[in-house]
């Protein structure tokens, strides 16, 4: 009787697993980042000791970045604004993006990214540029739900 409680278990746990393969789309990877995921406001703030360099990066659907520095944070003690900077991701396959922008002392580098928390935060992987199999350092932004958050705010250059 063990015997057949023991089978009718497996039995059940095979068809189970049968049926969430079957009910699966084909090819699909859940952890795959696509330019689609990554459109929107990102609160890409960095921690520079104890203080906060406040920042925002804008992803739009054509591979544009425009990154937010507030001037006026505890990091930087400047003025009430934000220094705008832009730049663009493009894909480059298995999450892993080449990112050119003016704003960072390298123009041009190759990060790899993780949707976290349902695609409400992002870990960005910032790769060694002569082997991208070394991660240098990470990062972790979390998602703006107000993307007219930055609309109103005063640009510096136009201080």
């Amino acid at each position: 009787m063990k015997n057949i409680i023991h089978d009718l278990r497996s039995y059940l746990v095979f068809l189970l697993m049968l049926s969430v393969s079957a009910c699966s789309p084909m090819g699909s990877n859940s952890a795959q980042v696509e330019m689609s995921d990554l459109v929107g406001l990102w609160d890409s703030s960095e921690k520079e000791g104890v203080k906060t360099d406040v920042i925002y990066t804008r992803v739009t659907s054509d591979g544009s970045i425009i990154e937010y520095d507030f001037d006026g944070d505890e990091v930087d003690s400047g003025l009430q604004c934000y220094h705008v900077d832009s730049g663009s991701v493009k894909s480059l396959g298995k999450n892993h993006f080449l990112v050119t922008a003016d704003m960072h002392e390298n123009k041009q580098f190759e990060v790899e990214l993780e949707l976290l928390d349902a695609g409400n935060a992002l870990k960005i992987y910032f790769l060694y540029p002569d082997d991208p199999s070394i991660t240098i350092d990470s990062q972790i932004w979390t998602r703006i739900a107000d993307e007219t958050l930055l609309d109103n705010e005063p640009s510096c250059s136009k201080q």
